[in-house]
């Protein structure tokens, strides 16, 4: 039953991606149009922005590397690597991308011994990530306050993103352990119970490892400014007119809506999105479509080479 529900819920996911595709192909723009404007593309750009897909990939290993030492596994760097593209692989076909995530976690617990340990290191590793964002977009927002103003979902994702932000460090505040040991519970409360106050106190550890946090963090301000860089270049190969520090605001945007579970992969929330921000600057519905289509392809063609390896290795 619960295999079925899954499954229910992944299909319902699909057809909500595929739905919101087919009104913004059939009302916004069409096809013929996207395959017009990608034919204009300059290469160089787009094989550069494509190349930055490398320093990405090592950043991101590293970053996991230091924070998995700091909790006493000792994982190669390569391995950790070939884990990143596997987990790309199924990004491309779980909701939200944090689907990717399930595979490394099991990946990561190879070296822990523990699931519950290498989530904690999983989850530290993306959440510095988004919190390196989300620094980004506050920052960014306050030098073009008359974008803000004129594009609402900045300030409203803003402030979501704060709330979440809060809800974090709500759960690691010394009064959680104390309502979490209050609560009552037997049997399997319990243990949960146990679990939780257990994957909390292993990230809460970074505590005493602030060297290896801080240069973790380092690694993820690199990584996520590889990211701006790598969508300012996209947008280079399409000929946009946006200002590199806009791209500061409006990509961590879209990259937490594709959070989102409601579809494959943000799948028609990224290129909704991208349509709506895009008309702040006039740029058109197939323009911004075609920006989506782009990033798109390339993270698949990563996938690919992720599907390769899982399907490859012992």
């Amino acid at each position: 039953m619960a295999r079925r529900r899954k499954h229910l819920s992944l299909v319902l996911k699909l057809v909500f991606s595929l739905a919101i595709l087919i009104f913004i192909l059939t009302t916004q723009t069409s096809v013929k149009d996207i395959l017009v404007k990608l034919k204009g593309v300059n290469l160089i750009w787009l094989l550069i922005s494509f190349s930055l897909h490398a320093f990405g990939l090592f950043a991101s290993a590293v970053r996991w590397q230091i924070l998995a030492r700091a909790q006493g596994d000792d994982i190669p760097l390569g391995y950790l690597a070939k884990s990143y593209l596997v987990g790309t692989f199924f990004n491309n076909f779980l909701p939200t991308r944090f689907g990717g995530d399930v595979v490394r976690i099991w990946d990561g617990s190879r070296y822990s011994k523990s699931l519950l340990k290498s989530s904690a290191i999983v989850l530290v590793e993306r959440f510095t990530g988004i919190i390196v964002l989300f620094l980004f977009a506050v920052l960014a927002s306050l030098s073009r306050i008359d974008m803000a103003r004129r594009i609402p979902v900045i300030w409203v994702s803003l402030l979501l993103g704060l709330m979440g932000l809060a809800i974090i460090f709500a759960f690691f505040a010394p009064f959680s352990r104390r309502l979490l040991m209050a609560l009552p519970g037997r049997g399997l409360l319990d243990k949960v119970r146990q679990q939780i106050l257990e994957f909390r106190e292993t990230i809460l550890h970074y505590r005493t490892q602030k060297g290896p946090f801080l240069l973790a963090t380092f690694w993820a301000l690199l990584l996520q400014l590889n990211v701006i860089v790598y969508y300012f270049l996209i947008g280079k190969a399409l000929h946009l007119k946006i200002h590199f520090i806009d791209y500061f605001i409006f990509i961590p945007i879209v990259l937490v809506i594709q959070l989102i579970p409601v579809t494959i992969n943000g799948l028609g929330l990224r290129e909704g999105s991208y349509i709506e921000i895009f008309k702040f600057y006039g740029i058109s519905a197939d323009t911004a479509f075609s920006f989506s289509i782009i990033d798109v392809a390339f993270v698949l063609i990563i996938g690919l080479a992720g599907g390769v390896i899982y399907v490859t290795r012992k």
